[in-house]
């Protein structure tokens, strides 16, 4: 974004106003970012920076640390993991496979236009049919699906909403608390159980440039 707005020589964009849309649907960021251009200019805008984004990501990806071991662990446990993103299938795809992360991640849900992140979390839901399922984010839209579902919520605070985390049901500090967090929130019929149980992640995040 820093470097688009540049050549656009868009001005008054802070580092924080940028961070504060990590997240949300581009449509819905790029009003503000750009509220005086037509629809043209805008979708200009979002292609340019989903290419710069990936080119970013082939030279400087990486994870959180922990989330690679959390995720493997998770499985050997008979997790079944998913993504519920705000981006396009394409991106997700792209985002996890830079990271090594596309074979531990069992079911991707992305963004369907016109549907903010509780109603895809609620197809997943939907589709999946898990006996029970916790979401893991580090944004009050994630916060807010999980709500909107009725399922726990772990926030990362090493993300990028970290101050957006207060009522989450657990918080972690790193990756590698990831596993502990979830063992603690997944209850079937009133215990904690150990098999058919469902963490519904968004370890994409960790892609953001």
């Amino acid at each position: 974004h820093r470097r688009l707005l540049k050549e656009l020589e868009i001005d008054g964009k802070t580092d924080a106003d940028i961070i504060g849309f990590y997240g949300t649907v581009g449509s819905e960021y790029i009003r503000t970012f750009l509220p005086d251009a037509d629809e043209e200019t805008r979708r200009l805008y979002l292609k340019t920076v989903d290419r710069y984004e990936k080119e970013l990501m082939q030279q400087l990806h990486d994870t959180y640390p922990g989330i690679p071991e959390a995720l493997t662990e998770l499985k050997r446990l008979g997790y079944r993991t998913a993504v519920c993103s705000n981006a396009y299938i394409s991106y997700i795809d792209f985002t996890l496979r830079a990271l090594g992360l596309r074979d531990q991640i069992d079911e991707i849900q992305p963004l369907i236009r016109g549907m903010h992140k509780e109603q895809t979390l609620r197809l997943l839901l939907k589709k999946l049919d898990p006996a029970a399922a916790v979401m893991v984010g580090d944004r009050r839209f994630d916060l807010e699906a999980a709500r909107a579902n009725q399922i726990p919520f772990i926030g990362c605070l090493y993300g990028y909403g970290a101050s957006e985390m207060e009522t989450a049901d657990r918080v972690i500090r790193s990756g590698f608390e990831l596993v502990a967090a979830v063992e603690s929130l997944m209850v079937f019929d009133g215990r904690p159980s150990y098999g058919n149980k469902e963490v519904d992640s968004d370890a994409e995040k960790s892609a953001n440039p």
